[in-house]
């Protein structure tokens, strides 16, 4: 009675700790299927004027696990001194895979080589869209001449982390 009683206890324990292993399994699986299928928001983690170019340089992070595709740029031009202008539906069709950084380059009037000093506000945008996702999205970037931007990714979000538990805390 006392052996068949051991045995029983003994199969019941490894039947829970098999159940755990397999529910937990289970559940990372679908917890990464769902974390891959949740668009990310892109943040610019770097952006410059390239003088050589004649451009505004935006290294563009997906942090979400959809593929987001940058349909178009455009880019507003506003000097400290004289008239700026603006550049709208510049094509892009760049694919920014999920977790990874992208760089658009979107290029300024050929007549403004030169012409860029230091101060003056290059503003990069872009229309991006995730697949099976019929809306389209637009981003803005302000860019001063002379302050290069330059962020690790992991940075970025340990920012937002932060800033979203002090709202939290807020809230409470």
């Amino acid at each position: 009675m006392r052996r068949t009683l051991v045995t029983a206890v003994l199969v019941t324990i490894v039947g829970v700790l098999v159940g755990m292993g397999i529910g937990g399994f289970v559940t990372y699986k679908g917890v990464s299927s769902l974390i891959k299928s949740i668009p990310g928001s892109p943040v610019v983690v770097g952006a410059q004027y390239d003088k050589d170019q004649n451009a505004l340089v935006l290294n563009v992070f997906n942090p979400g696990g959809l593929p987001m595709v940058v349909e178009t740029t455009s880019l507003i031009f506003k000097p400290k001194n004289g008239q700026g202008y603006a550049l709208a539906n510049i094509p892009a069709n760049v694919t920014v895979p999920g977790g990874a950084i992208v760089q658009l380059v979107i290029k300024l009037k050929a007549e403004s080589k030169g012409k860029v000093q230091i101060g003056d506000i290059l503003q990069g945008g872009f229309t991006y869209r995730y697949p099976a996702i019929p809306q389209t999205y637009f981003t803005s970037y302000p860019l001063v001449v002379g302050k290069p931007v330059a962020q690790n990714p992991t940075e970025v979000l340990n920012k937002a982390k932060e800033e979203a538990q002090k709202v939290e805390n807020q809230n409470k």
